[in-house]
């Protein structure tokens, strides 16, 4: 790749960084990385891109392994490479789409990924080395068909979205209450290089450095195995959150889990806490789109076609129409889907035993450590 990408790489050989990336890579055609804590962050506030008419950050508390946290996500500014307007964003679905695009094209080593020095923050940091083409024929094979304007332009928006995220902590000896905030934009550190008249991308280099929750993930083995084919196909976004969530979380899935009724266990509370949705003023409708996103898992071969999932509705006493106060899912996952999950968990076991440890083993997504991985 072209001279004028080079960032401040670490003084490492090639040789130890690839030992120290090998297990980031992936021998599966299919398969990309959940990633702890970042894929917890509510990043993406909207479910499309959306402009603002002024300025406005928008906070999202969510909770992960019952500690709370506050996301507050301000919008990124913008140019029109045709008019030269610009204007503010919120990133939305198109915007997941291509950050997950990336993390599948830096897994399969289609783009080349190197460990960097942040000369910010002193920390090592993970950048992705990749053409706008490698980005539009994955996002295609998904069925997302973007122009590279488009891809550009999302681009644009994850690198000058910025979020802060604040977690809320009590301090033992005084029991005082301590708040620590951590600033950075989802991608970084954002170069780029295209050839005028290029309208297959091949020729548009660029580099981003992913967010230091991604590389402290990627760097403490703290992931595990996704199959990106199949979730990257997932038109909703919540359907998408859903698949990763238990992805990274149900890692003692078993076939037939609707026979014993040994499923994944999840909550419309958790799911609202986590996932920094809005709560409808009737529960009933955000009951509604967690049955559409599960309908889609369904078909998609995600969760079991026999039985997908179980569902409880919890009401409250009422004089009339009886009112939900929460709901509770079993999902049961396709044979496919724990297929993955055995596989992947024999790939992380070889990989944190060869890095010298369980690194990670530890470090879950958002609850579900007690009861064998319940959701409350």
């Amino acid at each position: 790749m072209r001279a004028l990408l080079r960032l401040n790489h670490s003084d490492m050989s090639e040789e130890v960084q690839l030992e120290l990336l090998a297990p980031w890579y992936t021998q599966r055609p299919s398969e990309s990385r959940t990633l702890d804590f970042f894929d917890a962050i509510p990043k993406y506030p909207f479910p499309t891109t959306t402009t603002i008419d002024r300025a406005e950050r928008i906070q999202a508390p969510f909770t992960l392994r019952g500690k709370h946290y506050v996301a507050e996500i301000l919008p990124a500014q913008i140019k029109n490479a045709d008019t030269g307007q610009e204007r503010l964003v919120f990133a939305g679905a198109r915007e997941e789409l291509v950050e997950r695009a990336l993390r599948f094209i830096a897994v399969q080593q289609i783009a080349k990924t190197k460990l960097t020095h942040d000369v910010q923050t002193g920390r090592q940091a993970v950048t992705i080395f990749f053409s706008l083409s490698m980005l539009r024929r994955h996002l295609e094979q998904l069925g997302h068909g973007y122009k590279l304007s488009e891809i550009k332009e999302a681009l644009d928006i994850l690198a000058d979205t910025r979020i802060a995220v604040e977690e809320q902590t009590i301090e033992a000896k005084t029991g005082r209450q301590r708040r620590t905030r951590d600033f950075a934009s989802i991608l970084t550190h954002y170069t780029a290089s295209a050839v005028e008249g290029d309208t297959t991308g091949e020729e548009a280099y660029v580099a981003m450095t992913f967010h230091p929750a991604a590389a402290a993930a990627i760097l403490q083995l703290a992931f595990y195995p996704i199959n990106q084919l199949r979730v990257g196909k997932l038109k909703r976004p919540l359907a998408r959150w859903l698949t990763t969530r238990m992805s990274h979380n149900y890692r003692q899935a078993k076939k037939n889990g609707f026979v014993d009724k040994s499923g994944y266990h999840i909550s419309l509370k958790t799911i609202l806490d986590e996932r920094g949705l809005p709560r409808e003023t009737r529960l009933r409708a955000n009951v509604e789109s967690v049955r559409t996103a599960l309908k889609e898992m369904r078909e998609r071969r995600i969760l079991a076609e026999m039985m997908a999932y179980d569902e409880q509705l919890i009401h409250a006493p009422s004089k009339r129409r009886p009112k939900i106060v929460d709901a509770i899912w079993t999902l049961y996952p396709s044979s496919e889907f724990v297929e993955e999950i055995v596989n992947g968990n024999k790939d992380m076991s070889i990989a944190r035993a060869l890095a010298g440890g369980n690194k990670g083993e530890s470090k879950l997504l958002p609850g579900f450590q007690e009861e064998g991985s319940r959701g409350k």
